[in-house]
């Protein structure tokens, strides 16, 4: 499996590479093509916690919102809005861990494209499951 690099977008919150925003988390995002999901390694630093050394789920549901996103663009050669989005958190994920953010799109329905998102722990297990529908722009924007 070759998973490709993705350039990030600049001034992202949580993609950005390129300094443009100060306050970004500066995650890396692939790109599966195999798969056709997107990845994201991540690492939580302890100024992510919310609670003694847990993560916010802010920052979670922004990383798994990226990962669907990412998905979009990949899987259909356009951005979209996020439109709507469901976050359900089922096992804490803990600064200092190794986590892999997972985005894939399930259904396109003209420029509502459906999507879902996963972070995962080292052994493959859910802590964070999102659903997502995105909108692509109208050609005039």
């Amino acid at each position: 499996m070759s998973l490709e690099k993705m350039k990030g977008s600049d001034g992202c919150f949580v993609c950005d590479q390129s300094g443009k925003n100060p306050k970004a988390l500066g995650i890396t995002v692939y790109w599966d093509p195999e798969e056709k999901r997107a990845e994201i390694p991540f690492k939580p630093e302890s100024d992510w916690c919310g609670f003694e050394g847990i993560v916010h789920g802010g920052i979670l549901a922004a990383i798994a919102d990226d990962a669907m996103s990412w998905a979009l663009k990949q899987s259909t050669g356009t951005f979209g809005f996020t439109a709507s989005m469901s976050v359900r958190y089922l096992r804490p994920v803990k600064s200092g861990g190794t986590y892999k953010a997972v985005g894939t799109v399930t259904k396109t329905d003209g420029r509502k494209i459906h999507t879902r998102s996963r972070i995962l722990d080292e052994a493959g297990n859910t802590r964070v499951d999102a659903k997502g529908i995105f909108v692509t722009p109208k050609k005039n924007i």
